[in-house]
């Protein structure tokens, strides 16, 4: 019996450190479990304050880029504008002088545009003549004018003249026409990879001569005053490219002239037939002359 005690109270013995070291094992577990709940709610923190750095970083720099296309977009309709009024200005000014020509002279051709690359609604014109034989006179003041004002004395920068014949031939024979065959044997100038111009060169004076279609072609320069035909004959070929003149009947003749930078002569002649009529436009500038015969309706 003494023996089955002893075994009893230790069997009691074991069961009771077996209990302990139990209890002990899970205050170990639960901290290690709380130790690694506080890493975690840590690196959560860190996580959301980098997201809201990144979300706030994303916003501002969206906002700045609405603002910068924002201006840019202000600035190209800003200048889209200005172009569109310019162009209007000059549309408007000279739509409603021809309509005063047309009813001195009648239903006459004239030119749609006046040639020029800014406008200030301050274009002038005077003019002289009748339906069959008139001259205009095209300039830019101060202020806008009546037409034929007395006190417009502007120097003109275009004028635009139509004259009648007897006949056709007598107006064919009027527009100073130059034949390709008239060409020949003369020095070839590239002007373009079409075309082909031809140099005339003596007496101290240089010209660019070629033929487009019914179009005969010069370019004048001078070597005295240093003026070399050349470059203004490229830039002729350059704008027609870009411009479609008048179909003439026979022949049409452009005559252009290099002049140094103070001359402002009105020199630069554009001329075709069209029947027994003979239309002239002549400008101080080269490109306005080219971009008024192009709108001559």
């Amino acid at each position: 019996m003494r023996h089955k005690k002893l075994a009893g109270l230790a069997v009691g013995l074991l069961l009771v450190v077996g209990g302990l070291s139990g209890c002990n094992s899970n205050k170990q577990s639960q901290g290690q479990h709380a130790g690694g709940s506080k890493i975690s709610n840590a690196s959560k923190t860190d996580m959301q304050n980098s997201s809201t750095s990144s979300t706030n970083s994303s916003s501002q720099s969206t906002q700045s880029s609405a603002q910068s296309s924002s201006a840019t977009s202000n600035q190209s309709s800003t200048n889209s504008n200005s172009s569109a009024s310019n162009q209007a200005a000059g549309s408007s000014r000279i739509d409603s002088l021809n309509h005063e020509l047309t009813q001195k002279l009648g239903n006459v051709t004239l030119p749609t545009s006046d040639g020029l690359t800014t406008h200030n609604g301050k274009l002038n014109i005077r003019y002289s003549g009748n339906q069959a034989n008139y001259r205009i006179l095209y300039s830019v003041g101060n202020q806008a004018l009546n037409l034929n004002a007395t006190q417009t004395k502007q120097t003109p920068y275009a004028s635009f003249q139509k004259k009648t014949y007897d006949s056709a031939s007598a107006a064919a024979s009027a527009v100073d026409y130059t034949k390709p065959s008239q060409n020949k044997g003369l020095p070839k100038v590239k002007l373009s990879s079409k075309i082909t111009g031809y140099e005339n060169a003596g007496g101290g004076q240089n010209y660019i001569l070629w033929n487009e279609g019914n179009w005969s072609l010069a370019v004048h320069g001078s070597v005295v005053n240093h003026t070399d035909p050349k470059s203004t004959a490229v830039q002729t070929v350059n704008l027609l490219d870009g411009h479609t003149l008048p179909t003439p009947d026979n022949h049409g003749a452009i005559k252009f002239n290099v002049h140094a930078a103070k001359d402002h002569l009105r020199d630069q002649t554009i001329s075709w037939q069209n029947g027994q009529v003979v239309y002239t436009l002549q400008g101080t500038d080269i490109r306005t002359a080219v971009a008024m015969a192009a709108s001559v309706k």
